[in-house]
């Protein structure tokens, strides 16, 4: 198994700190159907120790409706399977099912491209026992601010991005899932074609995880696959 040093670190008020390493490599597919219209899709394989573990799978489909030039707005399902990975694994592996609906601006500042995101997700997950069999759900909530700024990198085609993500639990948030989370990223994009990129970044996720007083830093490695497609009237 890989490792990066310092992986258990006492902290104050008998809190621990782990540092770890991570891959994810993600799919995302924006595709207009109509002219304000467009299906969503977003996947997302995760693996710890630069992929020698299983960390999740994540699948979120969904819609947007362009409101205004610049504002969308969308929601839709997210299915998620969690393993109990790392140094402070979840007890069993959990499955989770999400209605997540969002607001998302996006606005150019000279060369430099600004995207905003507000979600709002609603979440019903329950581990499962040794013989697979689910136990109750439990409900949470969670509010999600995402900004991005990115631009091109000199005279080329190359792209340079900076991203930042919180995430709050509120209302009903229990159990395993409970858990502030920020990710950090910083990358850069090549384009394949007008309407397929590849994105190469690092993002530094932290997990409090709030019933096993665990602060989690996982160092990541990210590859994502984007696909982009305007509506085209002619077609």
């Amino acid at each position: 198994m890989l490792s990066l040093p310092c992986s258990a670190l006492s902290a104050q008020g008998g809190w621990t700190s782990i540092q770890q390493p991570a891959l994810w490599i993600n799919a995302f597919i924006d595709h207009a159907i109509t002219r304000r219209t467009s299906v969503w899709f977003d996947g997302h394989w995760r693996r710890m120790d630069l992929g020698a573990n299983p960390q999740q799978l994540l699948l979120r489909p969904g819609v947007q409706f362009e409101l205004r030039p610049g504002l969308r707005a969308g929601g839709g399902y997210a299915y998620i399977a969690t393993a109990p990975y790392g140094e402070s694994p979840n007890a069993a592996p959990i499955r989770e099912h999400r209605l997540w609906q969002q607001l998302s601006l996006a606005s150019t500042r000279g060369r430099t491209a600004v995207s905003q995101r507000f979600r709002l997700e609603q979440r019903w997950s329950g581990s499962l026992d040794t013989d697979g069999t689910r136990r109750a759900l439990s409900y949470q909530q969670r509010l999600r601010y995402l900004a991005r700024a990115q631009r091109g990198l000199g005279s080329g085609t190359l792209i340079g991005f900076v991203a930042n993500e919180f995430f709050l639990p509120f209302g009903h948030s229990d159990g395993a899932q409970n858990r502030l989370q920020n990710r950090a990223q910083i990358g850069m994009g090549i384009p394949i074609d007008t309407k397929q990129r590849i994105e190469i970044s690092y993002l530094h996720q932290w997990n409090r995880i709030t019933p096993r007083e665990t602060n989690e830093f996982n160092h990541t490695l990210v590859f994502s696959w984007v696909w982009t497609a305007r509506f085209d009237p002619t077609r």
